[in-house]
């Protein structure tokens, strides 16, 4: 595994894309242009719960939840250093 800036900062985006992508199953409108900051406010309005785990820097998991309504993700850096949607 390649864990330097640019591995970091592709899964950092590959969240951001993740969370944009569930912003828009749930409903939400106007997501497109947000910077992350502002995905992450929408993700956690209107009842849901966005959680993020990044205490490993090579792994990255999501999870949002709404009464009962649960969404998950996982991204992990491979040994070339590509972000990896385990699930």
């Amino acid at each position: 595994m390649i864990l330097n800036d640019a591995g970091i900062e592709k899964l950092e985006l590959r969240v951001k894309v993740q969370l944009k992508k569930w912003a828009g199953l749930s409903g939400f409108y106007g997501y497109k242009e947000m910077d992350f900051d502002q995905i992450y406010k929408l993700v956690n309005s209107g009842g849901w719960k966005t959680e993020i785990d990044a205490s490993d820097p090579a792994k990255r998991v999501l999870r949002m939840t709404k009464e009962g309504v649960v969404r998950k993700a996982k991204f992990t850096l491979d040994e070339k250093g590509r972000v990896v949607r385990d699930y």
